[in-house]
């Protein structure tokens, strides 16, 4: 085969003082002295802007000097930054890189000086560039001023919101209490509508009464799971040594009904000992299961998989299908009420089962998440804090209790 060569191409001048003048940072290049040979356009538009002069930092001046006699806010880094580029043309250390302050008498700058050599034509040289960094040490510097302040707001946001959503759990559940005879009275006014009127309907007006008989079905069942959320979050807990073992192994046999005719594969792993309400516990459970249950009802052999694992100051609890799943970039959708993820035709649901579960594991001090693809099946996660104070997790009673 021929031999394969590289030639290195020279650009013109005004091709390299293009690129320069592309990059928004300041970029300076020395010669071994340290006189700079060129800079881009941001470099002098920030001289300009700064009230320095082109004899003095521009082209031909001694980038060197100009930071020995640094004077102002940098006046202590400049002659650390005249060391550094120093070295890094004798060949001394590789890079140069530090953060000063560059503040004006209008606002606070900081930026990040890096110098890196290379040779050309034998000769030294080195690019010095000036990246703004204010933003972040902004960011940073608020962050620390702030931080015991912001632990103080969030504490009296905590038990401000614990409160608003008292009070709105509390709503919540007497409204869905207040709909359910409506709703009862829709419904049985269509039995009779449909009764009486019978003779008379036509094929449209069939189809139109079963729409509005599926949409009270519908609405009937968005109260129920609404009742249940509000039972969920107001409930007063009762406190106690849980052996999840149990729990599990009560709310999978609450399961047959939707397990009957199903080949399922059931892999139930050890199971920790926590400290909660076991009816809660049961109850998250059972929307859990009954969810694995049917996302995997198009496979003739399903399989679910229980189990948990030990994280020091927590358990892990996970339960995992190897149903449709679901798409992991409305992950964040999966706790929201009245979410749903997938056609109502495919999957039955009004959406309210995991907003229950996430409720229930965060009165007892945890957190829920979920991971999944399409196809491939879910894994839903609880973490349970093996020590937590059930204090204040008992929210104050609802209107319709406390008359």
């Amino acid at each position: 085969m021929p031999e394969t060569t590289t030639t290195a191409m020279r650009l013109p001048a005004q091709a390299v003082q293009a690129a320069l003048d592309a990059l928004e940072d300041t970029v300076a290049i020395v010669d071994g002295h340290g006189v700079i040979v060129a800079v881009n356009a941001a470099w002098t538009q920030f001289m300009v802007d700064n009230g320095g002069q082109p004899d003095s930092c521009g082209v031909g001046s001694n980038y060197l000097g100009i930071c020995d006699k640094a004077q102002g806010p940098s006046s202590e880094e400049g002659p650390l930054v005249a060391q550094g580029l120093r070295d890094v043309l004798g060949g001394h250390r590789p890079r140069f890189s530090l953060e000063y302050p560059c503040h004006s008498p209008t606002e606070q700058r900081w930026y990040r000086v890096q110098i890196r050599p290379f040779t050309a034509d034998g000769a030294a040289y080195a690019t010095v560039l000036h990246e703004d960094v204010t933003e972040r040490r902004l960011t940073e510097i608020r962050s620390g001023d702030l931080d015991q302040e912001v632990a103080q707001g969030v504490r009296q946001q905590t038990a401000g919101l614990r409160q608003e959503n008292s009070e709105l759990d509390a709503f919540i559940g007497a409204v869905s209490h207040d709909l359910q005879a409506p709703v009862r009275h829709l419904k049985g006014f269509l039995s009779v509508l449909r009764q009486r009127a019978a003779p008379r309907l036509i094929d449209d007006d069939r189809r139109l009464l079963d729409v509005l008989d599926a949409s009270a079905t519908r609405l009937g069942s968005m109260i129920q799971e609404l009742l249940s959320l509000s039972r969920a979050s107001h409930g007063a807990m009762r406190i106690r040594p849980v052996s999840l073992t149990d729990v599990v192994r009560r709310a999978w046999a609450n399961m047959s009904p939707e397990t009957q005719g199903r080949s399922i594969d059931w892999i139930e792993g050890a199971l920790p000992t926590v400290t909660g309400d076991p009816e809660l516990l049961r109850l998250a459970f059972e929307n859990l299961l009954s969810n694995a249950i049917k996302y995997t009802a198009g496979r003739t052999a399903a399989r679910v998989e229980i189990g948990a694992r030990d994280e020091g100051g927590s358990w892990v609890v996970f339960v995992q299908d190897d149903g449709v799943g679901f798409d992991p970039r409305y992950t964040h959708r999966l706790f929201g009420a009245f979410q749903r993820l997938h056609d109502q035709k495919e999957f039955q649901g009004v959406g309210m089962g995991l907003v229950n579960v996430k409720r229930i594991i965060e009165r007892h001090g945890g957190e829920v998440w979920a991971e999944g693809h399409p196809g491939d099946g879910a894994t839903f996660y609880l973490r349970f804090p093996k020590s937590y104070d059930f204090q204040n997790v008992n929210p104050m009673p609802s209107r319709r209790e406390s008359r």
